[in-house]
């Protein structure tokens, strides 16, 4: 078994995640966990800011 990049979140507690990165060689190491999580809190935020400027 070869070696792998893991992912750099930390959890609340200064733990570092030790889930595998999707993409080793990228700036951001991030595993499918994460990368997931931060894809519903970006969708979230343009839901958000679409709802405001409709309001307006």
């Amino acid at each position: 078994m070869g070696s792998y990049v893991t992912c750099r979140v930390l959890t609340g507690r200064g733990n570092r995640c030790t889930g595998e990165a999707v993409d080793p060689n990228a700036e951001l190491k991030i595993c499918a966990r994460h990368l997931a999580e931060a894809q519903r809190l970006i969708h979230e935020a343009f839901t958000r800011t679409r709802r405001t400027k409709a309001e307006s």
